[in-house]
């Protein structure tokens, strides 16, 4: 049955209000969030520069073919309201913008700049003279995309047919050159690195302590968790050189050794006689009081502490951007044998969250030449926030 024109446009405001609901930040994960870094990377000092980022498929906030009218890039509000939060313009640049669909991945981006185009490689803007605009003070959250290069026709993402015994041409880089700009520097917002979700949990009573030291053992993490990077745990205030060991899980839940009768978090005494082993640990004929296993091992790694008592253990992290959410448990146990009869003392459970890098990355290269450089210096997980026009 044929639409009425009455029916049409009571559809007009929906349809209206659900083209401005699309996501047109890139990566897709930024959509009115702050960027996880902030970089000069074009925009600094007065040199010509080669630029190119590189964004995988998955951060793209589409799929599919897609026409591009231009984009606009974000600069950096990292500093909400403090002091030099501002930019000042900076002006005027001659830049041009070339994109393209790419084989290349983040994870496979080169430091040969020709190599991480594709087929379909175009020159979208050519010697455009732009200025950078002014952004004043702000609060939380991020600038708006105001720094524009339209292009003069549309350009279409993904009609590059796939070649046999190849994966889907599916990145878009994008390519800015800068051919002159003047001295100063102008931050845009950028990806970099990434606050890590972290947390405690389990059990630990005040009698699990080594006697003398400062405070409870404690099992510490790195800030920032970062797929494919090495990551840092650290305990604090074992014994001078004790040996210990570092329990790692995939989850904070289920019962010690996979047994529903010793549900975590699992005593290391009977509670009912905390001088007694627990159940789980009779074998071991002692105890340790207030201490718990707060995990059930999926992995031990052993360690040493160092003459303050304190142990630092690196691990590098499973790679990939599907990695990117991923939280891992871990405990420490560290050998003390003066705090109790088992000789043993534990932390609590400590969790982290891998909170990047997202699939992009950067190639750049600054010149003083009139004859760009042919390759940069590549930095994985590092990239421009911006929108599509």
């Amino acid at each position: 049955m044929p639409s009425s024109p009455l029916a049409l446009l009571l559809l007009l405001p929906t349809a209206a209000a659900a083209l401005l609901a699309q996501n047109t930040t890139v990566p897709a994960a930024l959509q009115g969030v702050e960027g996880t870094g902030s970089s000069s990377v074009p925009f600094t000092g007065n040199l010509a520069c080669v630029y190119q980022c590189l964004y995988d498929a998955a951060e793209l906030p589409w799929s599919g073919p897609r026409a591009i009218a231009g984009i606009a890039l974000r600069a950096d509000n990292g500093t909400p309201l403090a002091a030099g939060n501002a930019l000042a313009a900076k002006g005027f640049l001659d830049v041009s913008v070339r994109l393209s669909t790419t084989y290349r991945t983040a994870a496979t981006a080169s430091a040969v700049f020709a190599e991480n185009r594709g087929e379909d490689s175009t020159l979208v803007l050519s010697m455009a003279r732009i200025q950078l605009p002014a952004q004043p003070a702000q609060g939380v959250g991020p600038r708006p995309a105001n720094i524009d290069l339209m292009f003069p026709a549309p350009w279409f993402y993904g009609l590059t047919p796939a070649r046999p015994n190849q994966p889907p041409p599916d990145s878009l880089l994008v390519e800015i050159l800068i051919h002159s700009q003047p001295t100063g520097s102008y931050r845009l917002d950028n990806l970099g690195g990434c606050t890590a979700p972290a947390a405690d949990f389990g059990n630990q009573g005040p009698l699990c302590t080594v006697p003398g030291a400062a405070g409870q053992p404690t099992l510490g993490t790195d800030t920032a968790m970062l797929a494919g990077q090495p990551f840092t745990w650290t305990i604090e205030h074992g014994p001078p050189n004790a040996p210990y060991v570092l329990f790692g899980a995939l989850t904070s839940q289920g019962a010690l050794y996979g047994n529903p009768a010793f549900g975590l978090p699992y005593p290391m005494f009977d509670p009912a006689n905390p001088s007694q082993p627990s159940t789980a640990l009779a074998a071991l004929r002692y105890s340790a009081p207030d201490c718990w296993f707060n995990v059930d091992p999926a992995t031990t790694i052993f360690a040493l502490c160092d003459a303050t008592g304190r142990g630092s253990l690196t691990v590098t992290l499973p790679a990939g951007r599907a990695n990117v959410g991923l939280t891992l448990f871990g405990q420490g146990l560290i050998l003390a044998q003066t705090a109790n009869a088992l000789q043993m003392v534990t932390t609590k459970g400590r969790q982290s969250t891998i909170c990047g890098p997202l699939g992009v990355a950067r190639i750049h290269a600054f010149h003083s030449s009139t004859t760009p450089p042919t390759s940069g210096t590549v930095a994985l997980g590092q990239a421009a926030v911006f929108e599509v026009r």
